[in-house]
């Protein structure tokens, strides 16, 4: 599995499209059993608000949810109903929620939402090879999920993450670095002058580095890999990325209480790799990123009544 890094519309008021749409055949009741009471309280279910004013995505999600076995999300090997989110509403309401029957467009399709988010990640660690058991309770898949991510699937994802961007191997190694600080531009290229001429940096760290950095003798402030360099240096840490063993980077400059002008004018020599001691889990957790790259890829189709799937988002957001 390649794992890729790379990656909400209120309708118009319509009170007389309400009675219009309740008398079309195949919409669940007759006109005449819709008559009277029962039509106001179909229309008080609608109108939530108590305004007097119906929306059409109101009542799309009225008539959506009076089927309670309707399907309202396909998601690889498996669907949601409407009675699988009602009865979760009902068994964990959030705070907003007045009636878990009748909820509002906004609170059912957050549920939905949720739902398929944590149905999605089980897919995705169970295709890895992580086995999950997919009948039980949404308290139970997402244990199991929790364990998977806490366990077995980091140490999968680490390695999806590393065939995907060999970098970040690099980026873990420790980089044995000899710094060449001065107070002035000048100062540093001449000392990158005559390292680039045979001398040896930790020489030419001795002699032209600032005093405020004297607790780096001959410059070699330790190895650390490129996280804890970037830490420490900043931005200025940048050209490590690309450097060998034996490289010299090009000038930078950050601000520095070491320098009485203000700042550091540096360079980095690397000593030495030591790709025996890189540390991929330093950079971690991966588990997380690694399933938000890949639940992307797997589809969702939503009931276009209630709304459609955003990928990117990953949530179900109105229909417009």
């Amino acid at each position: 599995m390649v794992v890729n890094r790379g990656k909400n519309i209120i309708g118009r008021a319509v009170v007389s499209l309400l009675l219009i749409l309740l008398t079309v055949p195949g919409c669940g009741e007759s006109a005449e059993s819709l008559s009277g009471s029962a039509r106001d309280e179909i229309f008080d279910r609608i109108d939530q608000d108590g305004d007097g004013v119906a929306l059409r995505s109101d009542y799309e999600m009225a008539v959506s949810l009076a089927d309670r076995t309707k399907v309202v999300a396909f998601y690889p090997g498996g669907s949601l109903n409407v009675e699988t989110v009602l009865t979760s509403l009902a068994k964990s309401p959030p705070s907003r929620l007045v009636d878990p029957e009748n909820p509002t467009n906004e609170v059912f399709l957050a549920r939905m939402t949720s739902m398929l988010r944590l149905r999605l990640a089980a897919v995705v660690i169970n295709d890895a090879g992580f086995d999950i058991d997919f009948t039980g309770d949404d308290e139970s898949l997402n244990d199991q999920v929790q364990a998977h991510i806490s366990g077995g699937f980091e140490a999968w994802a680490q390695e999806q993450a590393l065939i995907a961007d060999p970098r970040l191997e690099k980026f873990a190694t420790p980089h044995c670095i000899t710094l060449i600080a001065t107070e002035t531009e000048a100062e540093v290229k001449t000392a990158k002058e005559r390292i680039e001429a045979g001398e040896p940096a930790e020489v030419v760290a001795s002699d032209v580095n600032a005093q405020g950095t004297s607790r780096w003798p001959n410059g070699d402030v330790g190895c650390e890999d490129l996280l804890a360099w970037a830490n420490t240096f900043g931005e200025s840490a940048a050209p490590l990325g690309k450097m060998k063993a034996g490289d010299t980077s090009e000038i930078v400059s950050m601000p520095s209480d070491f320098s009485s002008t203000g700042r550091l004018w540096m360079i980095f020599n690397v000593r030495e790799l030591k790709s025996e001691d890189a540390n991929p889990t330093r950079l971690g957790p991966f588990a997380q990123q690694v399933l938000a790259d890949l639940v992307v890829e797997y589809e969702v189709v939503v009931e276009t009544k209630l709304g459609v799937w955003d990928p990117v988002g990953l949530s179900v957001v109105p229909s417009r």
